[in-house]
């Protein structure tokens, strides 16, 4: 009898540290995919959407300065867009905007959501929680739809998530900027 308690208890401590071991291995899977996410979304911004110095890679906050999209690096030093007529509205406060909507030269929008991390003192790269890009679905010469497509937030399968919804921003101007989900050209 002893000898089973022995043998069960072996088991259950196999089964735990195997349990833990295989937990420990999908978040650090999740994490490597979610770092290389990051990096795939800051690079089509760098692409898209290039800072007159330095990337997207680099940034560790985003704010509005009249009329301008600022981009700040660990070390201070700041950059605005290279081309700043790609930089349209916003959401939230221009010293720390929750969102930063560009609109690039097809006329085609793209809504970068920036991650709010709580501060432990340190300097800390800015995070992507999502970007979505704008499509159309016409369904006449005069009327259509507009929908969202998530870059980086799916469904449970990990397909794009997309939606159809009205919006609206804060343009750089400082007026309202209007999506709707209808098209009527």
């Amino acid at each position: 009898m002893n000898m089973l308690t022995l043998d069960n208890q072996e088991s259950e401590q196999y089964q735990h540290d195997f349990i833990v071991e295989q937990v420990v291995a999908v978040e650090t899977t999740k994490q490597s995919q979610q770092e290389e996410i990051q990096v795939k979304a800051k690079q089509l911004l760098d692409r898209l959407f290039p800072l007159e110095m330095g990337s997207h890679q680099d940034v560790t906050s985003y704010q509005i300065d009249y009329h301008h999209l600022l981009a700040y690096f660990a070390d201070g030093s700041h950059s605005g867009l290279r081309n700043n007529r790609q930089f349209v509205a916003f959401i939230g406060q221009p010293e720390s905007p929750d969102s930063i909507l560009f609109r690039d030269g097809t006329g085609s929008h793209i809504e970068l959501f920036i991650a709010r991390s709580q501060g432990d003192g340190t300097v800390t790269l800015s995070a992507i929680k999502d970007i979505q890009i704008e499509t159309h679905t016409m369904f006449t010469q005069k009327s259509g739809m507009r929908h969202w497509i998530s870059l980086v937030q799916g469904d449970e399968q990990g397909r794009p998530h997309a939606s159809s919804e009205d919006k609206e921003y804060r343009s750089k101007c400082g007026g309202d900027y209007l999506l709707t989900y209808q098209l009527k050209l």
